[in-house]
């Protein structure tokens, strides 16, 4: 059970740190897609924030999945990302059964996945925060304290560094079709 724990728990944390990076290379375009959630739901008092909302998430996201590989306040980190996943499944569940919203995001530009597609990989990781909740007595802490803190800061500087770094400046990796360097011709 040890070793079946100990896999949800990478691929959990991998996913997250992934997920978590990829929007983070373009946190705008994250801010946009909140943008059209907020407009769908008829909340116009959120527009002027959904950049620092998108900010916030990705830090959020990469933290939590690298807290989790490090086994760093586990049961703290279990429970938040058990409330990040179930907040991503009601998105997801919103943007295929409401037909309001074409997709999530939640890979950003670059792995644009269908709602269908996005609502299964949301409640498969359901399931699998849900395994690691119940099981949290099989993971132990990996690394001691002050080096945990350390990662931590650094992962949270680094996806902040990033974000502000891309902002400024391009995407690192530019998914989109009309990126810089591409000639559209008409057909």
């Amino acid at each position: 059970m040890k070793t079946f724990i100990n896999i949800l728990k990478w691929i959990v944390g991998l996913l997250f740190i992934f997920s978590g990076l990829v929007k983070a290379n373009d946190p705008l375009g994250l801010s946009y897609k909140m943008l059209e959630f907020f407009e769908a739901w008829g909340w116009h008092f959120m527009d002027n924030y959904t950049l620092y909302a998108a900010v916030a998430m990705n830090v959020c996201e990469v933290m939590a999945g690298v807290a989790l590989l490090i086994s760093w306040q586990i049961k703290f980190f279990n429970w938040f990302l058990l409330a990040l996943i179930s907040f991503f499944t009601y998105l997801t569940a919103y943007v295929l059964f409401s037909g309001k919203i074409k997709e999530c995001g939640c890979f950003g530009d670059c792995i644009p996945l269908s709602g269908t597609n996005t609502f299964l990989k949301d409640l498969i990781l359901l399931i699998m925060i849900l395994i690691l909740l119940f099981n949290s007595k099989y993971i132990k802490r990996v690394l001691i304290l002050n080096l945990s803190i350390i990662i931590i800061l650094v992962s949270i500087i680094f996806t902040i560094g990033l974000q502000i770094y891309v902002l400024r400046h391009l995407p690192l990796v530019d998914c989109l079709p009309y990126k810089k360097g591409i000639i559209l011709r008409s057909r």
